[in-house]
This record gives C-alpha cells, sequence and structure tokens, in this order.
C-alpha cells in the first residue's frame, strides 16, 4: 500500500499519517522532512536541503514497496502523488485548521510539541495565510491532486478520517491489501 496524505496546514496530515502508520505497520514519511533540515544558526530554525539532496530521499521513499507520506501538495513530490496507490486529501473546515494552527503554535513556544521552525509570530502568521491560500486554490495543490482523482478520497470530518482509518487492515493483515475506498 503507497498513500499519499495532503491538504492545508493543519488539517490533520501528520496526524493521520501516524495513525496510519501505527495501525497498518507502514513506514511514514514527512516530505517536510525532506525539505528542510533543523539548523539552529538560521533565522527560521531549519534550512531548505539542497536539490538534489531532497530529490534523492525521495526518490528512496519511493523505491519502497510501501509507504505512507504526508505533505501540503509540493509541486517537486509530483510523482508521489502518480505512484500512490490512493490519495487522501484532508478538507477540514478553516475554523478548524485555524483554531488547530493557534493551539499548535501555543504548544511548540511552550515546550510542548517539536518542530522544525522556530515558532514566532511570523509562522503563526504565513500558517494563517497558508491556510487561506489553499481554500482559495492559490497554493495550487488541490489543482495538483485533481488528474488522480480517481484514486483520491476526499475527508472533510473527524467522523470521516476515523471511518478511514478503521477501514484499514491492522499491522497483522496484509500490507499490501488496497486502501479502502
Amino acid at each position: 500500500m503507497k498513500l499519499y496524505l495532503t491538504g492545508s496546514v493543519a488539517s490533520g496530515k501528520s496526524t493521520l499519517a501516524r495513525q496510519i502508520a501505527a495501525r497498518t505497520g507502514i513506514p511514514c514519511h514527512s516530505l517536510d522532512e525532506v525539505v528542510y533540515v533543523p539548523d539552529p544558526g538560521a533565522p527560521s530554525g531549519n534550512r531548505k536541503r539542497p536539490e538534489a539532496e531532497r530529490d534523492a530521499l525521495f526518490a528512496e521513499i519511493l523505491r519502497q514497496p510501501h509507504y505512507v507520506m504526508e505533505d501540503t501538495g509540493r509541486a517537486c513530490f509530483e510523482e508521489g502523488l502518480r505512484q500512490a496507490d490512493a490519495i487522501l486529501l484532508l478538507e477540514l473546515p478553516l475554523g478548524v485548521r485555524y483554531k488547530r494552527i493557534f493551539t499548535r503554535w501555543l504548544r511548540q513556544n511552550l515546550g510542548l510539541e517539536p518542530c522544525l521552525y522556530r515558532p514566532g509570530w511570523n509562522m503563526l502568521k504565513a500558517m494563517f495565510r497558508w491556510a487561506g491560500d489553499y481554500d482559495a486554490g492559490r497554493d495550487g495543490t488541490k489543482k495538483r491532486v485533481e488528474p488522480y482523482r480517481e484514486k483520491t478520497v476526499i475527508l472533510r470530518s473527524r467522523r470521516e478520517i476515523s471511518a478511514y482509518l478503521e477501514a484499514l487492515p491492522s499491522s497483522g493483515s496484509e500490507n499490501t491489501a488496497s486502501p479502502p475506498p
């Protein structure tokens, strides 16, 4: 099974990817960690990897027989969409995502949640902007997913996400099973 989870910032991609990995035993990959590496000396607390390094790491993930990957739908990871058995597009309401953005930011500033960046005011503002850009179609994610609509599952609520997770095979099952529709 090869799953690609995408959607707006704070839609629950990372959480769902970890839950799927725990349930199925399939390795989970956050593509933020393929793009960025921690760098305490950088103003943002991280730096972008060189493209060649990023692309080599991504190609290594794609060679695996099974994976769960999550990302905001960056164009450089288009091949992941093409190769995925299923694409999960998380589209929770903007208000839910705004609340999650603020809660995450607070938790990160209190040291209760790790992150690859410095969670300052600029990052908080950027996350709110990115959430709005997603809804307005300005980030291109929905457009990149559109050619793969036959294998795309859109999850719009916590209930739909829970139902999808419950329908997955558990780690005791054969992991090559198809993902649920």
